[in-house]
């Protein structure tokens, strides 16, 4: 038998797995709040497991170590350490309060403090950051089963997005948990495996970075100009900030059986996070002197696997690694459809009964598989790509959370509006006014970081701004 056959049958296995999981979750779902939340009835250990797995998917593995590899740290800033310190804040603040609410999204918030519009609005802003998160691990699938068989990536791409596509629509929310828990389980030991074998070849820890430019181990900007701090700012706020209010990570938190289990399975979840950042950092730079001059930076996971194990490591490994990227595909995939269903048609056409709610959202998950195959299929680039899907929840999303959760008699519709507003529009005229379009490229990214930060800041200043005139504060 042949090393790649061995290889395929191991991962066809782990497929048929995941699928297997997704029919088997479907007997659980009676209704929207199974297929949303799980019943809110997910205990501590899976709850840590899915939260963990929310983002640790295409970015902090293949994106991760790729980024590393080409730029150094300074690239990996918003991904693993502003996602790390986003969990940390989610725990810590914001996950038991959404849970106490019992709400289906995060954009339920609008519609409770501020205005059904502007839930319909804000949930309409936010489809399209999971459908470009979703293109993003599609993209990544495509990246291994290329550097894997051989085979053109696009075809990697269609036979990983049926898969996730198929147990995300027979169990939704359940389906997603279950496999997060496994998916978790043999990422950890694969990433850790791969992790002591390179160090074993290399030289162990201080091997690697010594050997290492002292340039690619800097946090801080490479110029002190104004733009540059700007741009390094704006990359800790796009996932260090924004990513707290995503659907994805509010989603698993309110399907937590208890408040203090979404509370404390976040705060770990975000410590895990930021160790398994650190192990594929490492990988990224021992890649550096193990495999020089690579092509395609984000395929070194792949190279390297294929490069130094047995065939049927080769396979667990790749398996680890999918189970990765599904396990942030299928929650970007549950997102996309429950802000649609319950945030925009339940509230276009509140008379539809919960049993056809339940058939469109199926309707749903096939037509935002299909979007974002065609989205990755166009941008091909796994980490620019997921790095500007959350830019949205930053620069118009944050601030009225954010409020509406701690200030809450602060709140107000006009102070919504135009933060929203503000926010968005600051970011996309900046990029327009300095590229010239709206382009995603590593050649733009400094550009696209300082329009995060701008936008950011015009949220900020015009929501306090309303606020402070609405209640009459600046006068006195």
């Amino acid at each position: 038998m042949s090393n790649e056959l061995i290889v395929l049958m191991v991962i066809s296995v782990y497929m048929l797995g995941m699928i297997g999981i997704g029919l088997w979750s479907s007997k659980r779902i009676t209704g929207l709040a199974d297929y949303f939340v799980a019943g809110r009835n997910v205990g501590f250990w899976f709850s840590l497991a899915a939260m963990f797995s929310v983002w640790f998917g295409a970015c902090s593995s293949v994106g991760t170590a790729g980024t590393v590899y080409s730029q150094g740290l300074r690239g990996v800033i918003s991904d693993p350490f502003g996602a790390s310190i986003s969990l940390l804040l989610a725990g810590i603040f914001y996950v038991a309060l959404f849970r106490k609410l019992k709400f289906f999204t995060v954009v339920d918030i609008f519609g409770r403090t501020y205005s059904k519009k502007s839930e319909v609005f804000a949930a309409l802003l936010m489809i399209p950051v999971y459908i470009g998160w979703l293109g993003a691990q599609i993209v990544a699938i495509g990246t291994i089963f290329q550097a894997l068989t051989g085979y053109d990536a696009n075809l990697g791409m269609i036979i990983g997005a049926i898969v996730v596509l198929t147990y995300t629509y027979a169990g939704g929310m359940w389906a997603v948990t279950i496999t997060d828990f496994y998916q978790a389980i043999i990422l950890i030991i694969g990433i850790v495996a791969v992790f002591f074998f390179i160090l074993q070849d290399v030289g162990g820890i201080a091997a690697v970075y010594a050997q290492t430019p002292g340039e690619l181990l800097n946090f801080l900007p490479a110029v002190s100009s104004s733009s540059d701090i700007i741009s390094w700012i704006g990359q800790w706020l796009i996932m260090g900030l924004g990513c707290i209010v995503g659907q994805d990570l509010i989603q698993r938190s309110l399907s937590s059986r208890t408040e203090k289990t979404a509370k404390w399975s976040t705060i770990g979840a975000g410590l895990m996070y930021f160790v398994m950042g650190l192990v594929v950092i490492t990988i990224g730079l021992a890649g550096r002197i193990l495999v020089p001059d690579l092509a395609d930076p984000e395929s070194l996971i792949p190279t390297l696997a294929l490069q130094y194990f047995p065939p049927l490591l080769v396979g667990l490994f790749i398996s680890a690694l999918l189970s990765a990227i599904m396990s942030s595909a299928d929650g970007a995939l549950i997102a996309t459809t429950s802000l649609l269903i319950h945030n925009v048609i339940h509230k276009v056409f509140p008379k539809l009964h919960e049993k056809d709610l339940l058939k469109w959202s199926k309707v749903i998950t096939v037509v935002a598989t299909i979007l974002a195959m065609i989205i990755a299929l166009y941008v091909g680039q796994v980490y620019n790509l997921m790095i500007n899907s959350w830019t949205t929840l930053l620069v118009a999303i944050f601030v009225p959370v954010t409020v509406a959760l701690f200030w809450e008699k602060y709140a107000s519709v006009e102070a919504c509006w135009i933060s929203m507003i503000a926010g968005l529009s600051t970011w996309i005229l900046f990029t327009i006014i300095q590229l010239g379009a709206f382009i995603i490229s590593n050649e733009t990214m400094a550009t696209l970081y300082q329009a995060s930060f701008y936008g950011f800041f015009a949220s900020v200043v015009s929501y306090a701004l309303v606020t402070l005139i609405k209640f009459g504060i600046l006068k006195k």
